[in-house]
């Protein structure tokens, strides 16, 4: 663990309580399992479980997500060849990652923003939700994770993602608001922090946080701005720093003049750690309380989830 930034280890022994420190740091030194999203807008999870044992690819089911497996005994490589990612019935995302379009809940009909889509797991996902009915708009402001996410819609099968090459930071919609808003904001990644992968943390810094919270602060109000009052909006992070976490939701509580109010997500049978109450002696709204922290182990990376409504 000592590769690992100094800081960054002593700042998770004071976000986590005492009695998950060890398997949280125990993350960090463990590959990453191998899980998959059965993509029903193209199959059925019954003839990927078929396909599955035909090639003895062993799987266990997930409890609370009926599309989703977790493979073992096959490497990404491998399956990347198989009949299964090549015409698209399965795609490869994490359970933290697909945890959050179901706090989103979407719904047939919906008018959705996805405001940092690329590269689509997300967003293929709410399309399956909604039973491929309704609108959503995938914005993402990087060409080449733009071309990626074009990939993706086309490889599963939707025609309900119009993908937008711009910056939901300075996106304008008009009159014409959104039921529900994603913003899976760019992070620091903590939550993938893996010791024998030197590039998954060589760039961190409490500078690196500080300038992702200051996009993550442009893309929530961007977001306030383009939601139906009563809508949904729901922001997710895949780091640990409580600047970009409880901090932001705080902020943005107090920015947006208490037109949000944060809701407690439904109960997902996941480990779950409490929310930070307070940040470099600042304490915190006591709706922040109602956001998720998953904790990281053998199968969840991780993650951290807010679920607001618009009340005005």
């Amino acid at each position: 663990m000592n590769s690992l930034p100094p800081l960054f280890i002593e700042r998770l022994q004071t976000i986590f309580p005492r009695e998950y420190q060890e398997s949280v740091l125990k993350t960090f030194i463990e590959p990453s399992p191998l899980s998959v999203r059965v993509n029903i807008l193209k199959t059925s999870k019954e003839k990927v479980i078929y396909f599955l044992r035909k090639q003895n690819i062993r799987f266990k089911e997930v409890p609370w997500y009926h599309d989703a497996l977790i493979l073992d005994g096959i490497s990404k490589k491998d399956l990347g060849a198989t009949a299964l990612i090549q015409n698209g019935f399965i795609f490869i995302q994490s359970l933290s990652s697909m945890l959050v379009p179901l706090i989103l809940d979407p719904k047939p009909g919906d008018h959705i923003l996805d405001m940092c889509a690329a590269p689509g797991g997300k967003a293929t996902q709410i399309a399956a939700l909604m039973q491929n009915q309704g609108s959503l708009l995938a914005l993402e402001s990087v060409k080449e994770r733009y071309f990626k996410l074009k990939s993706v819609i086309a490889l599963l099968g939707t025609d309900m993602i119009q993908p937008k090459l711009t910056d939901a930071r300075r996106f304008s919609r008009g009159v014409n608001l959104f039921d529900r808003i994603l913003v899976d904001a760019p992070c620091s990644s903590e939550g993938r922090f893996k010791v024998f992968d030197e590039k998954t943390y060589a760039y961190w810094s409490l500078q690196k946080i500080k300038e992702m919270a200051h996009k993550q602060k442009e893309l929530l109000l961007s977001a306030s701005r383009l939601l139906k009052p009563g809508g949904l909006l729901v922001y997710s992070t895949c780091t640990f720093a409580p600047e970009e976490n409880e901090a932001m939701i705080d902020w943005f509580l107090q920015k947006t003049n208490n037109a949000f109010r944060v809701l407690k997500p439904e109960n997902f049978p996941i480990l779950m750690s409490r929310a930070v109450e307070q940040w470099n002696n600042k304490i915190f709204d006591r709706q922040v309380s109602h956001c998720l922290r998953v904790l990281p182990n053998e199968t969840m990376e991780g993650f951290f989830i807010a679920k607001l409504m618009r009340m005005i």
